[in-house]
C-alpha cells in the first residue's frame, strides 16, 4: 500500500461517484481532492488511468455508540479509550488528462481500490490554465492555485452569494485579474461597490489610473458626470423613455411637433436640452405655437400637451439628461474599467441609465463586429451588473415590462457572445433573476447561499453544480467559493484571494457610529447645561 494512502472504495460505485472507508487519522476534509486509479477505454484499449476526486460528504459512524446508547456507556467507552469509529468518504469523480482535456471515464472505480490525497503538482494540472486570472488558492490546499480561463468568460459568468459572503470582494477581485490582461470593463453599480478601486490598497498594484468613474450624482474632481445627450435620442426614444406608450397617438403626434418645432426655429443640428421641450409644450398650451389642427381641437391639443409635459418634466427630474454626452473614449477603453455609480439616485433613473449606456456600448461592438460604420469599438467589452436581481428580474418579481434594462441584459445573454460583449451578472437572490438569463451564464462563482430556494435556482441554472455541493452552500465561510463551467478546468472550490485594491461595499460600522452619538449627546447636554434654564432655542 503507498505510503500515501488514505483508504480504500468500499460498497456499490459508479461511474459519478464512490465512497471509501478512511484509514484512522487520515480523514479528509470536506472538498479534499483525492487521486484514484480507473481503468478506462484509451485508443481502443483498457489503460490504468489516475483520475481526479473530490470529497462531498464524510460521515462517522461508531457501532457501540449508536443511538440509545446509554451516557453511562459511552462515558465508560470514552475513559477507557475504545473507539470503534469507523468513517466513510463519499467522492464525486472529476476526470482525468486526456489528449482533449479532461476527461471523464467510462468505467467505474474498482471496490478496494487505494484512495490518495491527490499531490500538489497533479492537481494543478486541472486547476490551472496558461494566461490564467489568479483567483486564490485551492480551499484545502493553499499551495495550490485557483485560476479562471478569461475564454471561458465568453459563455457569461454569474457570482451568487448571501449579502456579506463577499461577492463584491470577488467581482473586485476578478477585476484586478481582467485589468492586468488589457480587458475593457464596464460596471454598473446601483450603490457604490466599486468606486474605491481606484484606490490601491497596498504596493504591487500598477492600474489604479485605469479605473474611471462616471457618477449620476455629485461627482468628485477626479469623477465624471453621466449624462445623455437629449437631441441625440429624438422624438421617439424620447416618448419611450417617457412613458408615453405607441398607442397614446395624440401624445407623441404633440411630442413629435415639438421635437420638430424646436429643430426649424434653432437649426437641425441644434443640441436641444428637455427644457427646450418643456418651454416648447408650454407655448403650445399658451397658443404661442400653433400646430396643424389646432383651430378645431385646441382644448384637446391643450390637455395632451399638459400630459405630456408631466411626463417629460418628470424624465428632467432624474438629472440626467444634457446637451453633450460622454465621449466615447472616456467611456470606453483598452485596459480600463468605467464605474457607473447609480448611488443616490432613483431606481427608474438608475434603470434609464443602465439601459442607454448598455445600448451604446453594445450597439458599437455590433457596428465593428458587421463592419458597419458610426461609433464602433474595436475589443472585446465584460460588462458587470451588481443587483441583478434588480435590473433584470424574473417575471414573478416585478410587473409583466419588468425594467427597461431587462431586455438589454437578455439580449447579450443571448446574442452578446457573437458580437464580443460578455456579461458578469452578481446577486444575492439567484431566485429573483430571470431564469433564462441566469441559465445562459455558463460558468458560476457561487459563494454562501443559505435561502432554500436561492439554492434551487442554481441547481437548475447549473449542470455543473452537483447535488452534494449545493448541499455545502450554506456553509462556506466568508471568501469560500465554488467555481463550475468552462470558466474552469473541474468544478473547484477554492479561497478567493486578498485584494489589491480598496472595498467600497463595506456596511456602516453601527458599533462606531453609536459610540459617536453617545459622545455628541454628551457634548449637547454640556451645552445645555452652559445655557441655562432661561435660554431658549427659536425655530
Amino acid at each position: 500500500m503507498s505510503k500515501n494512502t488514505i483508504g480504500r472504495v468500499i460498497g456499490e460505485t459508479n461511474t459519478r461517484n464512490f465512497q471509501f472507508t478512511v484509514e484512522e487519522g487520515e480523514e479528509p476534509a470536506v472538498f479534499e481532492y483525492v487521486k484514484i486509479s480507473i481503468q478506462d477505454q484509451v485508443d481502443g484499449e483498457k489503460k490504468s488511468q489516475d483520475v481526479l476526486a473530490q470529497v462531498i460528504d464524510i460521515q462517522r459512524r461508531n457501532p457501540a455508540m449508536e443511538n440509545g446508547t446509554p451516557i453511562e456507556a459511552v462515558e465508560t467507552m470514552t475513559e477507557q479509550g475504545i473507539d470503534n469509529t469507523n468513517t466513510v468518504a463519499r467522492a464525486q469523480v472529476i476526470g482525468y488528462m486526456g489528449a482533449t482535456g479532461v476527461t471523464k471515464p467510462r468505467y467505474a472505480s474498482k471496490p478496494g481500490t487505494e484512495v490518495e490525497i491527490a499531490p500538489d503538482q497533479f492537481l494543478e494540472n486541472f486547476t490551472t490554465v496558461q494566461d490564467g486570472l489568479n483567483i486564490g488558492t485551492m480551499l484545502t490546499r493553499e499551495s495550490v492555485n485557483a485560476e479562471l480561463d478569461v475564454e471561458g468568460l465568453n459563455r457569461h459568468l454569474a457570482i451568487l452569494a448571501a449579502t456579506g459572503a463577499g461577492k463584491s470582494h470577488t467581482t473586485g477581485v476578478l477585476i484586478e485579474e481582467l485589468l492586468e490582461k488589457g480587458a475593457s470593463m464596464l460596471a454598473i453599480d446601483p450603490h457604490g461597490d466599486y468606486v474605491n478601486m481606484s484606490q490601491e490598497k497596498n504596493e504591487g498594484f500598477e492600474h489604479t489610473d485605469k479605473i474611471r468613474v462616471f457618477k449620476a450624482r455629485n461627482p468628485g474632481g477626479d469623477e465624471y458626470q453621466i449624462k445623455v445627450k437629449t437631441s441625440k435620442l429624438g422624438w421617439r426614444k424620447l416618448s419611450e423613455l417617457a412613458g408615453i406608450r405607441e398607442d397614446f397617438t395624440n401624445q407623441r403626434k404633440i411630442m413629435r411637433n415639438a421635437v420638430n418645432h424646436i429643430k426649424e426655429e434653432k437649426g437641425e443640428n441644434y443640441s436641444y436640452s428637455l427644457e427646450d421641450v418643456i418651454d416648447t409644450l408650454e407655448k403650445i398650451q399658451d397658443d404661442l405655437i400653433l400646430l396643424d389642427g389646432d383651430e378645431e381641437n385646441k382644448t384637446e391639443t391643450v390637455e395632451h400637451a399638459e400630459k405630456v409635459q408631466f411626463k417629460i418634466e418628470r424624465l428632467e427630474s432624474y438629472g440626467i439628461f444634457g446637451t453633450t454626452e460622454v465621449n466615447f473614449d472616456s467611456l470606453l477603453s483598452p485596459q480600463q474599467l468605467t464605474v457607473l455609480d447609480l448611488s443616490g439616485i432613483p431606481f427608474k433613473a438608475q434603470d434609464l441609465i443602465a439601459e442607454l449606456v448598455l445600448e451604446r456600448i453594445y450597439q458599437a461592438r455590433v457596428r465593428h463586429s458587421l463592419g458597419e460604420s458610426g461609433e464602433t469599438y474595436d475589443y472585446p467589452v465584460f460588462t458587470i451588473v451588481e443587483e441583478a436581481h434588480r435590473l433584470c428580474p424574473s417575471s414573478s418579481s416585478r410587473s409583466e415590462s419588468g425594467p427597461r434594462t431587462k431586455e438589454k441584459l437578455s439580449e447579450i445573454a443571448s446574442e452578446g457572445r457573437k458580437f464580443g460583449t460578455f456579461l458578469t451578472l452578481i446577486t444575492q437572490r439567484p431566485s429573483k433573476i430571470d431564469e433564462d438569463v441566469l441559465s445562459q451564464c455558463n460558468s458560476m462563482i457561487v459563494q454562501r447561499i443559505v435561502n432554500e430556494m436561492d439554492q434551487s435556482s442554481i441547481k437548475a441554472a447549473s449542470e455543473s453544480m452537483a447535488g452534494g455541493m449545493i448541499n455545502e452552500l450554506p456553509g462556506l465561510n466568508v471568501g469560500d467559493a465554488i467555481i463550475t463551467g468552462p470558466a474552469v478546468k473541474v468544478p473547484s472550490t477554492v479561497h478567493v484571494r486578498e485584494r489589491k485594491t480598496e472595498h467600497g461595499g463595506d456596511d456602516i460600522d453601527i458599533s462606531r457610529k453609536l459610540s459617536q452619538a453617545r459622545e455628541d449627546s454628551l457634548e449637547n447636554e454640556n451645552t445645555t447645561d452652559k445655557l441655562g434654564d432661561e435660554d431658549t432655542l427659536d425655530l
